[in-house]
């Protein structure tokens, strides 16, 4: 079965109609099958009008959501902020906010050994 579009189908549907409508005389046998088909045909217009209107309103739906979403990243930073300020950016009470305070770097010193071989400060150096 062939791909149509919703259009060209609905366009196959009215012309098919159309030339029902124009023969009726010669077609009483077939008149339920084209009653039928009109309603049909309403009946799927009427459907996808409904589609499109909810698509449209999925769409806005989406951009009021991601307008929502940008607003409470917005005060969620400033609430963040605030925070920090009035606690300071090391409490360990920002953890009950939901935030890691700043730690306390830890430097790692390289222990520094004599570069000649056999130097006696060479072996004192790596047997720490």
């Amino acid at each position: 079965m062939p791909k149509n579009s919703f259009a060209d189908i609905v366009g196959h549907w009215e012309a098919l109609l159309a030339g029902a409508e124009a023969h009726r005389d010669d077609l009483p046998a077939l008149e339920h099958c084209r009653v039928e088909l009109e309603a049909a045909l309403k009946e799927a217009k009427e459907i996808q009008s409904r589609r499109l209107n909810q698509e449209w309103e999925a769409r806005q739906m989406t951009r009021d959501l991601h307008a929502r979403l940008r607003l409470g990243r917005d005060l969620a930073a400033r609430l963040e902020s605030g925070v920090r300020l009035l606690y300071g950016r090391r409490s360990p009470k920002l953890g009950e906010f939901g935030m890691k305070p700043l730690l306390p770097r830890v430097v790692k010193r390289k222990v520094l050994g004599c570069v000649v071989k056999g130097c006696p400060l060479e072996t004192s150096a790596t047997a720490k």
